[in-house]
């Protein structure tokens, strides 16, 4: 298992701050004349780079940022991509040459001591622990680490790694369905939701692109989080979703609805779900979403007229049941007992 956590360096003075945004922007320019040189070569291939550019960066450094030249080009055709792509993120993949950690008791209790730069450079700075951080105590810190500038904050990302447990053989077997107006419906009759359909009208009135857009986007991938964490994965072998795929293709539906619905992200649901479900060994199984709305969980009838938006009224047998407590038990069935699971 590889989790990240993400400490901010942002309170380094100035001095370094400003030294710190001198070296992001040499590394971008060393990263795109690498891969200037790397395309007009047609080497797509090479895991290192075995020549240098017209830089004050260490050849260290250099050597580095060769390598991230290498994986954006890698990921340009790997997209089928053919046009020549153009770094413009401030990020610097680095690996110990160049990064120490150092722990202490103090109000900044972690600092992280950048070296090995160019033009004699030694940088100091100081973050904070977090209750992200705090969780991976006990797990194994990988030498590798991303540095990086997100507007005017600063940041390293740390990545964490622990071997994953064995998959539980007692517990219980739950269906989750997902959904606009509950995020999350189980198979137990259980709704985990913190909010979200507020967070998502908020961000369709937000204009795209602002701090308030922004600050919108992130309250929602909290709220997601704490719903997710609403679910007793201590008690659960079995988690059985949707393979959710082209909810929000827009000809689908109306504008307003379109608008709204590409605020609802189930991707990051199931992202989350996953590695909740690595983390405490329970297995994940993804089925086809066909007819799970419309099927009676009870006699197994199947009709688009059973659901009426949060209810469902079986036609053929008359259970009467909450719409989306239904199709999670129909998710459930289909993955436990079925076999046309995916």
């Amino acid at each position: 298992m590889i989790r990240t956590a993400q400490i901010s360096i942002t309170e380094a003075n100035t001095c370094k701050l400003l030294l710190l945004d001198s070296i992001f922007i040499e590394s971008k320019k060393v990263v795109n004349l690498y891969i200037d040189e790397l395309w007009k070569r047609k080497d797509f291939l090479s895991k290192f780079t075995n020549f240098k550019v017209n830089t004050w960066l260490s050849s260290r450094l250099q050597q580095c940022l060769g390598k991230q030249a290498l994986g954006i080009i890698r990921s340009q055709r790997k997209k089928k991509k053919l046009h020549k792509p153009f770094f413009k993120k401030d990020v610097i993949n680095f690996d110990p040459r160049f990064i120490d950690i150092q722990y202490d008791n103090n109000s900044f209790d972690i600092w992280f001591k950048l070296s090995s730069i160019g033009n004699k450079i030694c940088l100091k700075l100081p973050g904070k622990k977090h209750k992200h951080f705090h969780k991976y105590d006990s797990w194994n810190v990988k030498k590798s680490y991303t540095l990086r500038k997100i507007g005017k904050r600063y940041f390293v990302d740390m990545i964490f790694e622990k071997e994953a447990p064995e998959f539980k053989l007692s517990g219980k077997e739950i269906g989750i369905d997902q959904g606009y107006n509950k995020l999350i419906a189980t198979s137990e009759c259980e709704k985990l939701d913190t909010g979200l359909k507020q967070i998502y009208n908020k961000i369709s009135n937000k204009k795209q692109g602002s701090k308030a857009f922004k600050k919108a986007l992130i309250e929602r991938d909290n709220k997601i989080n704490e719903s997710v964490n609403l679910i007793p994965f201590e008690e659960i072998k079995t988690i059985v979703v949707e393979d959710l795929k082209n909810v929000k293709y827009k000809s689908k539906f109306k504008k307003d609805v379109n608008n709204k619905l590409q605020r609802w992200s189930y991707s990051k649901v199931l992202k989350m779900l996953s590695l909740r479900c690595e983390e405490f060994g329970i297995f994940l199984k993804k089925i086809n979403p066909a007819y799970t709305s419309q099927t009676c969980s009870s006699c197994g009838f199947i009709h688009r007229n059973n659901r009426c938006r949060e209810e469902f009224l079986c036609l053929k047998c008359g259970i009467d049941l909450d719409a989306d407590y239904n199709a999670a038990k129909n998710i459930l069935h289909r993955g436990v007992y079925s076999l046309s699971t995916i």
